[in-house]
């Protein structure tokens, strides 16, 4: 055959080079089987097409973050398969993905459009590929295919209108053997160096020794043309067709603060996912896993939903709890910047009945968790919140009066504490006409979730007393009754009350809280609520307030707090 001759003759690879072609195609067909369709192929050529393999129906659109099956085409003149395989040994080939924008350029920016690499995958030895030996008339050829899977990563810059081309590069290697070394790169009749020596071979001095200094030991001198360019020559490539790309699905992560106890670092995330309505296609969720380093994620909605087919626009939320491992302190364990918050997504995009390509996302991205509070009020918060109890011991007594003569159980009173701890504190001195502040904090030391409100009960002064209680006169008069021993004075004296709006008197307010009442809704078992009460000191001197009340506002319970800090009020200095 002409190839096994050519391959028989000096520089036979040059041939080799200069009549393949190398091009890379995408399918439609999704269980696209190359051996069966080159086989099938009647090698009519359609040359308005171009490519390699005219009749392959390729793709139109191509989707990011999809795993896209590439076919890697080389075709070359008919030749023995021994010389074949000693060529294909020696192909080095690489395959890039280029994205770049479609888009016509601004009036101002000068220049080619950016393009960014997407890609990039080479053909290593352990890919097998399918060779096909095409002996039609329209068409007798090898065909050597190799089938790469191609990762198209989203671009990093913002493309408008963007799209994808494939540019596969092959180059024939320099041969290993030495026979094949002498064949192709030192030909016959071709003259050796020059010896710098030769004039000493008739030296009588030498006694018949001839001695030989090659003028390759000490010009330098370059390899001739022909190799080189065989060695650097890359082969020709085919048609190179453009995809458009498009996002098949849109995500987004967001995060709020769980109103629980300080110590509580955990965060409910909210994941929305979107498919995409410029791609007009049907999608089937597989899988959605969310994952984080260094703590745990608990779904709190339900994910059968998600794993459907979905039309184009369809939104989706899921709901997640994410916690991070907590050191013996109450703080993170890895840091703010330590715990990666891992979304895993794998779906079918349902492009037609043939072609239904995978697409998998993997995105990553770091959680920082509110921790800005002071170290000190979160440690303290978490050992708030697991106090060691004490429980006391029943007594028989206890037990036996539990139950009454008839053996039923006796009801238990009802409980009606509310198990809340409250710390106040304040500033030791403040000055009279500036405003200051008190601190509440409240720790929620029941078992149920509470509804508090706390109010400031201001000092009053109760002169009441001073006065003199009269003879209780009333105007009730048509009651007459012997036994002045039954009678008392009356609870409330007409007389008094009358003395009382009397003699009133405007009192100057002292101390004046310009907060006036503090509501907390729905803290949690073990939570903590911190808050601020704001006084103002009108006069100088000792101050304080009567009381600072606690309210259960479901079940209107009340509880005061009267060991509240004293107020040393002092003038301002002039």
């Amino acid at each position: 055959m002409t190839a096994a001759l050519a391959e028989a003759q000096p520089r036979g690879s040059v041939e080799f080079v200069e009549t393949s072609t190398l091009e890379a195609v995408v399918p439609s067909d999704s269980e696209f089987d190359a051996e069966e369709e080159l086989t099938s192929w009647d090698g009519s050529n359609d040359e308005e097409e171009g490519s390699v393999l005219s009749f392959l129906s390729q793709r139109q659109v191509l989707l990011f973050d999809e795993l896209v099956p590439v076919y890697i085409v080389f075709r070359t003149p008919l030749m023995e398969d021994a010389t074949l395989k000693s060529y294909l040994s020696r192909l080095a080939i690489n395959v890039e993905a280029i994205a770049f924008s479609t888009a016509p350029p601004d009036s101002d920016s000068k220049g080619p459009p950016p393009k960014e690499l997407l890609a990039s995958e080479t053909i290593t030895s352990a890919v097998e590929p399918v060779i096909v030996r095409h002996d039609q008339a329209g068409s007798p050829h090898i065909y050597v295919v190799w089938k790469l899977e191609i990762f198209m990563s989203r671009p990093r810059g913002r493309f408008h209108k963007p799209a994808i081309y494939f540019t596969p590069t092959a180059s024939l290697k320099p041969a290993e053997k030495r026979s094949v070394l002498e064949n192709e790169y030192l030909p016959s009749r071709v003259p050796t160096a020059l010896n710098l020596l030769q004039s000493f071979e008739r030296d009588p001095a030498l006694a018949g020794i001839h001695p030989r200094l090659s003028a390759l030991r000490i010009n330098k001198i370059a390899p001739t043309a022909p190799v080189a360019r065989e060695l650097t020559r890359p082969i020709r490539t085919g048609q190179r067709r453009l995809f458009r790309a498009l996002p098949a699905l849109i995500w987004r992560v967001r995060y709020s603060k769980i109103q629980t106890a300080i110590n509580d670092m955990s965060l409910m995330a909210s994941l929305d996912l979107e498919v995409a309505y410029i791609t007009g296609c049907r999608l089937n969720i597989n899988d959605v896993k969310l994952s984080l380093r260094g703590g745990d994620v608990k779904p709190m909605s339900d994910q059968s939903v998600i794993k459907h087919i979905h039309k184009p626009g369809d939104q989706l939320t899921s709901l997640y709890k994410i916690t991070p491992d907590l050191a013996v302190d109450g703080t993170p364990l890895l840091g703010n910047e330590g715990h990666l918050l891992t979304l895993e997504i794998k779906a079918k995009v349902l492009v037609s009945e043939d072609c239904q390509p995978n697409v998998s996302i993997g995105w990553q991205t770091a959680v920082d968790f509110p921790a800005e509070q002071s170290s000190a009020l979160v440690k303290a918060a978490h050992r708030l919140s697991n106090p060691l109890t004490h429980v006391p011991k029943v007594s028989e007594t206890d037990s036996t009066t539990s139950q009454d003569k008839g053996g039923q159980p006796a009801e238990k009173p009802q409980d009606t504490s509310i198990h809340v701890a409250m710390t106040i504190s304040g500033p030791p001195q403040v000055t009279v006409g500036e405003m200051f502040n008190w601190s509440v904090f409240i720790v929620n030391r029941s078992d149920k979730t509470r509804k508090l409100a706390v109010l400031v009960v201001p000092r009053r002064r109760r002169d009441y007393d001073r006065q003199r209680s009269l003879s209780s006169v009333t105007s009730v008069t048509g009651y007459r009754s012997d036994k002045k021993d039954l009678l008392a004075n009356a609870v409330v004296d007409e007389n008094i009350v009358y003395a009382k709006q009397k003699n009133a008197r405007a009192e100057t307010a002292e101390l004046i809280c310009l907060t006036t009442d503090i509501r907390i809704g729905h803290l949690a078992p073990g939570a903590c609520y911190t808050a601020d009460l704001k006084f103002l000191a009108l006069s100088a001197g000792v101050l304080s307030v009567d009381a600072v009340r606690l309210v259960d506002l479901a079940t209107n319970e009340t509880s005061d707090i009267r060991d509240v800090p004293a107020i040393v009020a002092v003038g301002q200095r002039i």
